[in-house]
């Protein structure tokens, strides 16, 4: 014989309860997903900027990035895939990778995956030097390669954060061993020194002229190194794929008006030293020495300026004599 046929209303109403609460539970925890836009949840943008290639050959560098990885983990705020040319983000401008939310937190690593097969439209190749007769030439590393820039950034509740990827080219590529017209990337480890990343928030600039009557330079290129780096072994090439100036922080070519750009430097003390080039027979700049020079206006100290957050250094520099490698 069955017993207690009938559920009193008591027992109704508190199941009833149990079962709001339990839907009112989980709808409270969908916010917390690290990818819900939601109020008050951290944001970033994560932008590219590339220091000069230091080869008038090299005309365009064009890479199309299909994945980016923050921490390990692909982020929901890139964009999709995507073909640019680097090389048109230069001194302080930059491309957008994407914008969207991150946990609040600290980052320390940015991972762009590359296809060197195909760009953005299908064709081919996906990664590119576009030489100086509008050629292109294929950026060997497998059909897939992925570029890790270490570093940190800090993502805060309400606030958006805008972390910079700084890949220089210039030691990043190189000609393919024994050609003069072919390029591929360096070694993993050569790469991954060749790409910064940092806060924007955290980085200064330098900015200024340079007045050069008597050197006879074809280019001019200044290296930024933190003070006390910079040695007699950087005009030579080094590592396995022959790098010159291969610990500088960045660089920047003195354009033909004399300008100077170096940006994203994070705060602290930096040497500059101006190496004047001359093309050889093929067209490739060879380094001939390093300029000497008088610096203009505010006495500062070009083996130790320091660079705060936020704030520009302006030089005005005037070329005296070039000490001859």
């Amino acid at each position: 014989m069955l017993r207690n046929p009938f559920i009193s209303l008591k027992s109704i109403l508190i199941l009833g309860t149990l079962t709001m609460a339990a839907t009112m539970s989980s709808c409270l925890k969908e916010p917390d997903e690290p990818n819900n836009n939601t109020d008050g949840a951290a944001r970033a943008r994560i932008e590219i900027t590339d220091a000069p290639i230091d080869d008038p050959n090299v005309t365009a560098v064009f890479i199309t990035v299909v994945d980016v990885k923050v921490n390990g983990v692909s982020w929901s705020g890139f964009s999709g895939k995507t073909t640019f040319d680097l090389l048109a983000f230069q001194k302080g401008q930059t491309n957008l990778l994407g914008e969207g939310i991150l946990n609040a937190g600290t980052y320390t690593e940015v991972t762009l995956v590359l296809d060197t097969e195909t760009d953005i439209h299908g064709a081919s190749p996906g990664c590119y030097v576009k030489d100086a007769q509008g050629m292109k030439r294929k950026l060997d590393g497998g059909s897939q390669m992925a570029v890790k820039a270490k570093g940190s950034f800090d993502t805060r509740a309400d606030e958006t954060t805008v972390a910079i990827v700084d890949l220089d080219l210039r030691k990043a590529i190189v000609y393919q061993l024994g050609s003069t017209t072919e390029f591929q990337f360096v070694t993993d480890p050569e790469l991954a020194a060749s790409v910064r990343l940092m806060d924007k928030a955290t980085t200064g600039n330098i900015l200024g002229d340079c007045t050069d009557g008597v050197s006879g330079s074809d280019k001019i290129i200044v290296y930024a190194y933190k003070t006390g780096e910079y040695g007699v072994t950087e005009k030579f090439p080094q590592g396995t794929s022959q790098v010159y100036f291969k610990n500088a922080v960045t660089s920047s070519v003195v354009a033909d008006d004399g300008t100077i750009s170096l940006s994203f430097l994070k705060s602290g003390t930096y040497e500059l030293h101006f190496i004047s080039y001359q093309k050889d027979a093929l067209g490739h700049l060879q380094a001939k020495g390093e300029l000497q020079l008088n610096v203009l206006g505010p006495a500062l100290n070009l083996l130790s300026m320091e660079v705060t957050a936020r704030e520009t250094i302006n030089l005005d520099l005037v070329v005296t004599g070039i000490l001859f490698f």
